[in-house]
């Protein structure tokens, strides 16, 4: 239990990295002057597809609009969708460091018992 509980934060924390890495790079590279929107919609692709395996629905359908604003080439549309995305992502984040921090007292319970 102890090792599954471990690994389980250690995913949150590293699905968490990584979507503010790659949120990050999304708002700087929309800023360029030549927005390069392929790259902008792979970045899309690699959130959505994080967020699908981790099981963060609100973040993922977010990414939904990231890609129709690229597939479109609207940048105030992604400017938009990327705000979005990013609220979700903060929200997201906050109810699983929640569930992480559940998950920690839970082991120490247990382990408190079990002496």
């Amino acid at each position: 239990m102890v090792g599954t509980a471990h690994h389980f934060g250690q995913l949150i924390n590293t699905y968490c990295l990584d979507v503010e890495s790659i949120i990050s790079q999304l708002a700087s590279y929309i800023d360029l002057p030549d927005v390069d929107f392929s790259k902008l919609a792979a970045l899309t692709t690699e959130v959505a597809e994080r967020s699908s395996r981790i099981g963060a629905e609100h973040v993922r359908l977010a990414c939904v609009d990231l890609m129709q604003a690229c597939d479109q080439k609207q940048k105030q549309n992604f400017l938009r969708a990327l705000n979005w995305t990013k609220t979700e992502f903060g929200r997201t984040k906050n109810k699983l460091q929640v569930i992480v921090q559940m998950e920690r007292r839970i082991m120490r319970l247990e382990a408190k018992q079990q002496q």
